[in-house]
């Protein structure tokens, strides 16, 4: 191969390895550096549980007329997530239920089909057919107004639900934060269709990972730092903490509601692998994040879409609904460690390419300035 062929493949070869890295680049950091988050992914980056409905990712959004006999998506579910539901919200994540019962009624104006978590399990874990436009409504936390507000307007409507219980405050009022329900409301709600399930124990809370306290992380899905050791936890020790609690969380639920828990909500979203090993190990065989997205066959951790919020309109909310598979079908979880690899590996390339374009390019220089000099101009000849 010639100096010249070789110059412009290695320029090749490191224009490419340049815009690999830059791309990949901004995949694993984007979150780090809003400028890039606003440039590229049209707004600032989110962490954790949503604090209220945002449809400012989703322009273009507009209300639109009822469809009967839409289609929308098939072969896939949309879960929504709610927190409280009140009649008169004071704080951003409350649903009002003026506007709850407004999204019901646009679901079933709209051909969307509510689901039971039995058929969503069924759906996810054995490819089981569930209708199209299938959604899947879950209330997280266990709120008392849940029982007052949300449940009446569920029977009314029909629609089934699944409620992820903080098990450890189930019955205790004493217990700080907003009051949740009680068992007798929970038994009554359960004969009457609503499924309960685990949203931990004792572990719906954010804790220290470092000696200062500075650092807080979900308690379910870091290992955290103690303080009589004066160190973080081994990981063995937090799987130990961790089964612990599912553990009794789920032992509640089978002596209170006679059935095995086999699901699972993160609190705030926030899951690791090692929490997901401790899941299997106890039987949990499907969770749901708080990441938005639409769930196919084999999506055992699931998305789901906040449908909660002071600010919720639910006219918009129905057209992203609407229009889930293009907007929410492609969502994935952080990818950002495959990310950083490949950023690594192609600056690691472009690197080498840089080096070896370097060489060649000096070596041709050199002989083309060779050739332009005649042979006989030797000094005195």
């Amino acid at each position: 191969m010639s100096l010249k062929t070789r110059f412009i493949a290695l320029s090749a070869v490191l224009i490419l390895s340049i815009a690999i890295f830059n791309i990949f680049f901004i995949q694993a950091y984007h979150s780090r550096f809003p400028i890039l988050q606003r440039m590229f992914y049209g707004g600032e980056s989110r962490d954790g549980e949503p604090s209220d409905a945002d449809y400012s990712s989703y322009p273009g959004l507009k209300a639109g007329t009822a469809e009967p006999d839409g289609h929308y998506y098939h072969d896939r579910v949309l879960v929504l997530m709610y927190h409280d539901v009140t009649s008169a919200p004071t704080d951003v994540r409350s649903l009002s239920a003026r506007k709850f019962e407004r999204q019901l009624q646009l679901m079933k104006d709209n051909h969307f089909h509510w689901i039971t978590m039995s058929q969503y399990r069924d759906f996810i874990l054995h490819g089981r057919p569930v209708p199209e436009n299938a959604v899947l409504l879950t209330f997280d936390d266990g709120y008392a107004s849940f029982y007052q507000y949300a449940y009446p307007l569920l029977v009314k409507y029909g629609a089934p639900a699944s409620s992820f219980l903080i098990v450890g405050t189930v019955g205790h009022p004493e217990k700080p934060g907003v009051n949740k329900l009680n068992w007798k409301q929970v038994k009554e709600m359960h004969r009457s269709g609503v499924d309960f399930f685990s949203h931990t124990y004792d572990l719906h809370d954010y804790g220290p990972t470092d000696a200062l306290g500075k650092r807080q992380a979900s308690a379910l899905s870091s290992r955290l730092y103690l303080k009589s050791l004066g160190r973080r936890e081994t990981e063995a020790e937090y799987e130990a903490r961790v089964d612990a609690d599912l553990r009794q969380a789920n032992d509640v639920l089978r002596q209170e509601l006679g059935e095995d828990n086999r699901v699972l909500a993160f609190p705030y979203g926030a899951f690791s692998k090692p929490l997901l090993r401790v899941c299997r190990n106890l039987g949990i065989d499907v969770t749901l994040t708080v990441k938005s997205g639409l769930n196919k066959y084999g999506q055992t951790n699931g998305f789901r879409l906040n449908a909660g919020g002071m600010n919720n309109d639910p006219e918009l909310q129905l057209a992203l609904m609407k229009q889930a598979e293009r907007r929410l079908g492609h969502a994935h979880f952080d990818r950002s460690p495959l990310y950083k690899r490949i950023a690594v590996l192609s600056l690691a390339a472009a690197a080498a390419a840089s080096a070896a374009w370097l060489y060649v390019g000096i070596a041709l220089f050199r002989r083309r300035r060779s050739a332009s000099d005649p042979a006989g101009h030797a000094p005195g000849g």
